[in-house]
């Protein structure tokens, strides 16, 4: 069974709550009752979606410690824990703005893999337009 179509539909899906909340706004749509806000939930939703991401790492750490670039552990770890610590201590802007750096950052780790051929060039592409549409997104939503 082919995997790149299964993660191709995954991962636009994925992106699909974030283009939501940044868009929905500006159709008048400013709440949706007991979920709240959509900027809250595209902040709760990139939480998620930052801690699947680490953890991706964290598996390709542990199949592949010796072709790994660094200690996927350790920056993973970093990169999950500023960003869970601006949710949960900060500002809805200061974690918005912390997810925002973190999705690049992320991506960046990503292309370090790719040249290990720890992931695959097209795995890496859908990554970029996801990470793109995501961070165009929180953009959005906090300059409006």
């Amino acid at each position: 069974m082919e995997d790149r179509p299964i993660y191709s539909a995954l991962m636009l899906a994925g992106v699909t709550p974030f283009l939501a909340s940044a868009l929905l706004p500006l159709t008048g749509v400013e709440d949706f009752g007991p979920l709240g806000r959509p900027d809250r939930l595209a902040s709760a939703y990139g939480l998620a979606i930052i801690c699947f991401l680490t953890g991706i790492h964290w598996a390709t750490q542990l199949y592949a410690r010796e072709s790994a670039p660094f200690n996927l552990f350790i920056g993973s770890n970093i990169v999950f824990l500023a960003v869970w610590i601006a949710y949960v201590a900060t500002s809805l802007q200061w974690a918005l703005a912390t997810q925002l750096l973190a999705f690049p950052l992320l991506l960046a780790i990503d292309y370090r893999l790719c040249r290990k051929d720890l992931i695959s060039r097209q795995y890496l592409r859908l990554r970029f337009i996801a990470t793109a549409l995501a961070c165009f997104s929180l953009l959005f939503i906090l300059v409006s």
